[in-house]
Protein backbone atom coordinates (compact mmCIF):
# COMPACT_ATOMS: atom_id res chain seq x y z
CA UNK A 1 0.00 0.00 0.00
CA UNK A 2 1.39 3.38 -0.72
CA UNK A 3 2.01 5.58 2.37
CA UNK A 4 0.50 8.30 2.70
CA UNK A 5 -2.59 7.01 0.94
CA UNK A 6 -2.40 9.40 -2.58
CA UNK A 7 -3.97 12.91 -1.94
CA UNK A 8 -3.01 13.42 1.19
CA UNK A 9 -0.51 16.90 0.74
CA UNK A 10 1.33 18.82 3.39
CA UNK A 11 0.97 16.58 6.59
CA UNK A 12 1.22 18.44 9.63
CA UNK A 13 3.16 14.59 11.30
CA UNK A 14 4.22 12.10 9.00
CA UNK A 15 6.41 8.57 10.12
CA UNK A 16 6.20 5.39 8.87
CA UNK A 17 2.70 4.33 10.81
CA UNK A 18 1.36 8.02 11.80
CA UNK A 19 -0.12 10.20 9.21
CA UNK A 20 -1.40 12.95 11.05
CA UNK A 21 -2.92 16.39 8.66
CA UNK A 22 -4.21 19.59 10.01
CA UNK A 23 -7.01 21.27 7.78
CA UNK A 24 -10.31 20.52 6.83
CA UNK A 25 -11.36 17.17 6.18
CA UNK A 26 -13.70 17.84 3.53
CA UNK A 27 -11.12 19.35 1.78
CA UNK A 28 -8.51 16.48 2.73
CA UNK A 29 -10.70 13.32 1.71
CA UNK A 30 -11.74 15.10 -1.94
CA UNK A 31 -8.45 13.96 -2.72
CA UNK A 32 -7.85 10.73 -1.37
CA UNK A 33 -7.51 7.72 -3.41
CA UNK A 34 -11.13 5.19 -3.08
CA UNK A 35 -10.98 1.95 -1.09
CA UNK A 36 -7.72 3.30 0.69
CA UNK A 37 -8.35 2.74 4.36
CA UNK A 38 -9.28 -0.06 6.73
CA UNK A 39 -11.64 1.25 9.05
CA UNK A 40 -13.04 4.56 10.20
CA UNK A 41 -13.47 5.37 13.81
CA UNK A 42 -14.23 8.75 14.39
CA UNK A 43 -16.35 11.19 17.20
CA UNK A 44 -17.40 13.96 14.56
CA UNK A 45 -19.17 17.24 16.48
CA UNK A 46 -23.07 16.42 16.98
CA UNK A 47 -24.46 20.05 18.17
CA UNK A 48 -23.60 20.15 21.95
CA UNK A 49 -21.88 23.59 21.35
CA UNK A 50 -18.83 22.75 23.20
CA UNK A 51 -16.18 24.22 20.43
CA UNK A 52 -16.68 26.37 17.63
CA UNK A 53 -17.85 23.81 14.89
CA UNK A 54 -19.85 22.16 17.34
CA UNK A 55 -23.56 23.98 16.58
CA UNK A 56 -27.02 22.78 16.05
CA UNK A 57 -25.81 23.39 12.16
CA UNK A 58 -23.04 20.49 12.70
CA UNK A 59 -24.51 17.94 9.94
CA UNK A 60 -24.48 20.46 6.95
CA UNK A 61 -20.55 19.78 7.43
CA UNK A 62 -20.77 16.37 9.30
CA UNK A 63 -22.96 14.95 6.73
CA UNK A 64 -20.91 15.40 3.29
CA UNK A 65 -17.82 14.36 5.24
CA UNK A 66 -18.94 11.20 6.28
CA UNK A 67 -20.71 10.14 2.74
CA UNK A 68 -16.96 10.91 1.41
CA UNK A 69 -15.56 8.75 4.09
CA UNK A 70 -17.12 5.94 2.84
CA UNK A 71 -15.46 5.97 -0.57
CA UNK A 72 -12.07 6.32 0.71
CA UNK A 73 -13.61 2.88 2.94
CA UNK A 74 -12.64 -0.72 1.01
CA UNK A 75 -15.24 -3.03 0.67
CA UNK A 76 -16.04 -5.17 3.59
CA UNK A 77 -14.58 -2.52 5.89
CA UNK A 78 -16.42 -0.84 8.92
CA UNK A 79 -17.10 2.75 10.13
CA UNK A 80 -17.82 3.46 13.33
CA UNK A 81 -19.08 6.53 14.34
CA UNK A 82 -19.93 8.17 18.18
CA UNK A 83 -22.93 10.45 18.46
CA UNK A 84 -25.29 11.60 20.96
CA UNK A 85 -28.42 9.12 21.46
CA UNK A 86 -30.64 12.01 20.59
CA UNK A 87 -28.68 11.86 16.94
CA UNK A 88 -28.95 8.62 16.16
CA UNK A 89 -31.44 8.94 13.06
CA UNK A 90 -29.92 12.34 11.49
CA UNK A 91 -26.60 10.90 11.70
CA UNK A 92 -27.34 7.54 9.89
CA UNK A 93 -29.53 9.79 7.55
CA UNK A 94 -26.64 11.97 6.64
CA UNK A 95 -24.49 9.29 5.78
CA UNK A 96 -27.49 7.28 3.60
CA UNK A 97 -26.00 3.86 4.32
CA UNK A 98 -27.98 1.12 6.13
CA UNK A 99 -26.87 0.82 10.05
CA UNK A 100 -25.38 -2.21 10.90
CA UNK A 101 -26.07 -2.07 14.54
CA UNK A 102 -25.55 0.31 17.36
CA UNK A 103 -23.38 0.11 20.40
CA UNK A 104 -23.75 2.02 23.71
CA UNK A 105 -21.31 3.65 25.87
CA UNK A 106 -22.58 4.08 29.24
CA UNK A 107 -21.10 6.49 31.75
CA UNK A 108 -22.48 6.56 35.10
CA UNK A 109 -20.18 8.86 36.42
CA UNK A 110 -20.63 11.75 33.83
CA UNK A 111 -22.00 15.02 34.74
CA UNK A 112 -25.03 15.23 32.58
CA UNK A 113 -28.78 16.57 32.57
CA UNK A 114 -32.13 15.43 33.11
CA UNK A 115 -34.54 15.04 29.61
CA UNK A 116 -37.97 14.11 30.87
CA UNK A 117 -36.91 12.21 34.00
CA UNK A 118 -34.25 10.58 32.03
CA UNK A 119 -30.50 10.66 33.15
CA UNK A 120 -28.47 11.56 29.94
CA UNK A 121 -25.91 9.38 30.72
CA UNK A 122 -25.10 7.30 27.35
CA UNK A 123 -23.48 7.96 24.15
CA UNK A 124 -24.34 6.09 20.76
CA UNK A 125 -21.77 4.17 18.43
CA UNK A 126 -22.93 3.71 15.16
CA UNK A 127 -21.42 0.96 13.19
CA UNK A 128 -21.94 0.58 9.93
CA UNK A 129 -20.52 -1.98 7.22
CA UNK A 130 -19.25 -1.97 3.53
CA UNK A 131 -21.01 -5.04 2.00
CA UNK A 132 -22.15 -8.67 3.36
CA UNK A 133 -18.87 -9.32 4.21
CA UNK A 134 -16.99 -8.34 7.49
CA UNK A 135 -12.89 -8.11 7.58
CA UNK A 136 -12.94 -7.63 11.55
CA UNK A 137 -10.52 -9.15 13.59
CA UNK A 138 -12.95 -11.54 15.90
CA UNK A 139 -12.00 -10.90 19.84
CA UNK A 140 -13.02 -13.34 22.40
CA UNK A 141 -13.62 -13.47 25.49
CA UNK A 142 -16.58 -11.45 23.63
CA UNK A 143 -17.24 -7.99 24.61
CA UNK A 144 -20.35 -7.02 25.75
CA UNK A 145 -22.56 -4.76 23.33
CA UNK A 146 -22.62 -1.59 25.99
CA UNK A 147 -19.19 -0.53 26.96
CA UNK A 148 -19.46 1.13 30.68
CA UNK A 149 -17.09 3.20 31.28
CA UNK A 150 -16.89 4.09 35.08
CA UNK A 151 -14.13 6.51 35.59
CA UNK A 152 -15.01 9.82 34.14
CA UNK A 153 -11.46 12.00 33.04
CA UNK A 154 -8.98 8.87 33.16
CA UNK A 155 -7.11 10.06 30.06
CA UNK A 156 -5.77 13.10 31.80
CA UNK A 157 -5.88 15.08 28.42
CA UNK A 158 -6.28 18.96 29.26
CA UNK A 159 -7.54 21.37 26.35
CA UNK A 160 -10.13 19.30 24.51
CA UNK A 161 -13.56 19.05 25.98
CA UNK A 162 -14.77 15.61 24.87
CA UNK A 163 -12.34 13.41 25.03
CA UNK A 164 -13.50 9.61 24.14
CA UNK A 165 -12.23 6.48 26.84
CA UNK A 166 -9.07 5.17 25.32
CA UNK A 167 -9.94 1.47 26.38
CA UNK A 168 -13.62 1.99 24.12
CA UNK A 169 -11.86 3.09 21.04
CA UNK A 170 -8.98 0.96 21.38
CA UNK A 171 -11.21 -1.82 21.31
CA UNK A 172 -12.80 -0.63 17.95
CA UNK A 173 -9.40 -0.34 16.31
CA UNK A 174 -8.13 -3.86 17.37
CA UNK A 175 -10.64 -5.06 14.85
CA UNK A 176 -9.01 -3.53 12.12
CA UNK A 177 -7.05 -6.07 10.27
CA UNK A 178 -3.71 -6.35 11.58
CA UNK A 179 -1.39 -3.59 10.07
CA UNK A 180 -4.54 -2.53 8.51
CA UNK A 181 -4.88 1.48 8.17
CA UNK A 182 -7.41 3.62 10.41
CA UNK A 183 -8.93 6.66 9.14
CA UNK A 184 -10.19 9.48 11.74
CA UNK A 185 -11.72 12.59 9.99
CA UNK A 186 -12.31 14.57 13.45
CA UNK A 187 -9.04 13.51 15.09
CA UNK A 188 -9.22 15.74 18.17
CA UNK A 189 -7.18 15.24 20.94
CA UNK A 190 -5.55 12.18 19.16
CA UNK A 191 -7.11 9.20 21.02
CA UNK A 192 -7.52 7.13 17.73
CA UNK A 193 -4.48 7.61 17.01
CA UNK A 194 -2.98 6.69 19.89
CA UNK A 195 -5.35 3.15 20.16
CA UNK A 196 -3.71 2.85 16.60
CA UNK A 197 -0.05 3.04 18.29
CA UNK A 198 -0.85 0.78 21.05
CA UNK A 199 -2.73 -2.03 18.75
CA UNK A 200 -0.44 -1.84 15.72
CA UNK A 201 -2.46 -0.30 13.20
CA UNK A 202 -2.00 2.80 10.96
CA UNK A 203 -3.26 6.12 11.56
CA UNK A 204 -4.60 8.72 9.32
CA UNK A 205 -5.94 11.28 11.59
CA UNK A 206 -7.15 14.68 10.42
CA UNK A 207 -8.28 18.07 12.51
CA UNK A 208 -9.26 20.99 11.54
CA UNK A 209 -7.88 23.22 14.87
CA UNK A 210 -4.31 23.57 15.32
CA UNK A 211 -4.66 23.42 18.62
CA UNK A 212 -6.01 20.26 18.71
CA UNK A 213 -3.70 18.88 16.27
CA UNK A 214 -0.71 19.74 18.71
CA UNK A 215 -2.53 17.99 21.37
CA UNK A 216 -2.77 14.67 19.52
CA UNK A 217 0.38 15.09 17.90
CA UNK A 218 2.01 14.99 21.04
CA UNK A 219 -0.13 12.26 22.90
CA UNK A 220 0.25 10.34 19.55
CA UNK A 221 4.51 10.54 20.26
CA UNK A 222 3.77 9.77 23.80
CA UNK A 223 2.33 6.48 22.97
CA UNK A 224 4.72 5.58 20.70
CA UNK A 225 8.00 6.67 23.06
CA UNK A 226 6.13 4.10 26.00
CA UNK A 227 5.93 1.70 23.23
CA UNK A 228 9.58 1.76 22.60
CA UNK A 229 10.10 1.56 26.41
CA UNK A 230 7.96 -1.45 26.81
CA UNK A 231 4.62 0.05 28.05
CA UNK A 232 1.97 -0.32 26.20
CA UNK A 233 -1.05 0.01 29.28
Amino acid sequence: MHWPPKGIQNPYYLDDTVCLVNADCLDVMREMEAGSVDMICTDPPYGMNRFATDGKDYLEAVAPALRLSWDILKDCSSMFVFTSTGEVVKVANGLGQPLKRMFWMYKPGDCTYPLGGWLLTSEAILWFAKGDKLNLCERKPYRHDCYIHKRVGLEGVEGHPCVKPLWVVSDLVSRCPEGGTVLDMYCGSGTTGVACVKTGRRFIGVEISEEYTRIALKRILEAKAQLQLGFNG
